[in-house]
């Protein structure tokens, strides 16, 4: 999903957390779909509604903060080792054409199974449910293919201002905030989508840049700490980092004050313990397998939710599964045996990812058209908006809103891959100076 630059010493610690930072959110979705199979429908049980103390654990899973600071010194790192001759264009749609490649494959993947199931008259409410449940964590990739895309800004505010961007950031965070709770403007909160994933990943350009080294990142964890304790008991913010049905506000959408003080908490503890973590890889056997898990990552992240589809149609309504009562000591270890049988279905499927990589983890192709390269650059943003605003409409409503095909959708979201996809055509002076 990054596209970590080689440079002399490789950061090992940031691949690490990636890594980690995505495994935790596939776990974490994969603990809550409690699912339940009765008069030939399923159900979905939400611990955090039934079981509120559970909320608390949603501190210890909601570690995409940490992956978007990644991501952020990942691309600082990129920018500032490109080629000389490497257009701002050129690296832009280099970065953004390695993620898009393999989500587009996913999302066509399951709108052709959407269709055909439509087609053969799957009920519109099961359809509903289960395409929704392998949409639903594409918001994460809308919104990181839109934050890449403006790595150019973000570099330039931080050479020019410094760590005063992500404090502007953050009082415009909490304007909007005040805007959305107190004076009920609720469109306005979409603006956070933007501005609190954007300020984490500002961060990771600032610790690129070294201004969060030393005690620096001490500091930030601990008076984050601080905020976000008090906006949980104090404020008007709830304890929940995911999203609870029914709660008056929702940490996470749009992501507000309180969830950015979470991921500023965790971005201080990560890039404290950077050096630490950095001696513990060391050996040539823990990069090896850290080089393997970040190879198959991403395929794991766009992927993992279709075991659950799995399990769950197999093992339900054939009563292979056990339908604990929710809460009781049943039910949480059913809890780790859903979680191991569904890692054990992952693996296969990683395994047949593998074996197809050339087609499930390739980057999305590129066609030179004689076009200007500043008609280039306004194509490739407009793609890249349409692309993030597509897979926020997917995660929203799943990839069969009411058990129908989501045709605007889809539209939508090929539109933007081939406008992405259209590269200018390089002239032949350029390309003998390259």
């Amino acid at each position: 999903m990054t596209d970590t630059a080689t440079t002399t010493v490789r950061n090992h610690a940031m691949d690490l957390y990636r890594v980690v930072a995505l495994l935790f959110v596939v776990v974490g979705h994969w603990m809550a779909a409690s699912l339940t199979f009765s008069d030939g429908a399923f159900w979905r049980d939400n611990p955090l509604v039934d079981l509120p103390w559970t909320q608390w654990l949603t501190w210890i899973f909601q570690v995409v903060p940490v992956f978007f600071v990644v991501a952020g010194y990942a691309s600082a790192v990129s920018w500032a080792h490109r080629s000389g001759t490497q257009s701002r264009q050129e690296w832009l749609r280099r970065r953004l054409v390695r993620p898009i490649g393999p989500t587009a494959v996913y999302v066509v993947f399951a709108l052709v199974v959407v269709a055909v199931l439509h087609g053969v008259g799957v009920a519109g409410s099961e359809l509903d449910f289960g395409a929704w449940a392998v949409a639903m964590h594409l918001w994460f990739l809308g919104i990181y293919v839109l934050v890449v895309a403006l790595t150019p800004v973000a570099v330039a505010l931080h050479r020019r201002w410094g760590l005063w961007v992500p404090v502007v950031m953050t009082v415009a965070i909490a304007a909007i905030d005040v805007a959305t709770i107190a004076a009920h403007l609720h469109y306005v909160g979409w603006l956070n989508y933007l501005l609190v994933w954007g300020l984490l990943y500002q961060l990771g350009i600032a610790w690129h840049d070294g201004k969060l080294r030393g005690r620096v990142p001490v500091v930030l964890a601990a008076c984050s700490a601080f905020v976000l304790v008090l906006l949980v008991t104090v404020g008007p913010y709830p304890v929940s980092m995911i999203g609870v049905p029914g709660a008056v506000v929702d940490n996470t959408g749009p992501p507000n004050l309180a969830l950015l003080a979470l991921g500023c908490t965790e971005a201080g503890i990560a890039l404290a313990a950077v050096p630490a973590v950095n001696v513990l890889l060391k050996s040539a056997r823990a990069q090896r397998i850290l080089a393997i898990a970040n190879d198959n990552v991403m395929a794991l992240y766009l992927w993992h939710m279709v075991p659950v589809v799995i399990v769950a149609l197999a093992g339900y309504p054939t009563g292979l599964l056990p339908q604990p009562t929710l809460g009781t000591a049943a039910w949480w270890w059913f809890r780790l045996g859903w979680v191991a049988i569904l890692a054990g279905v992952a693996a296969v499927e990683l395994v047949f990812l593998w074996w197809g990589r050339r087609l499930f983890s390739a980057a999305l192709p590129t066609i030179a058209v004689p076009i200007p390269p500043r008609l280039g650059e306004v194509l490739l943003f407009a793609g890249t908006l349409a692309i993030a605003v597509t897979m926020s409409v997917f995660a929203a409503l799943g990839f069969a809103p009411d058990g129908r095909f989501p045709v605007a959708a889809s539209i939508g979201f090929a539109v933007g891959v081939a406008l992405v996809a259209l590269a200018p055509a390089v002239s032949g002076r350029r390309r003998n100076r390259a």
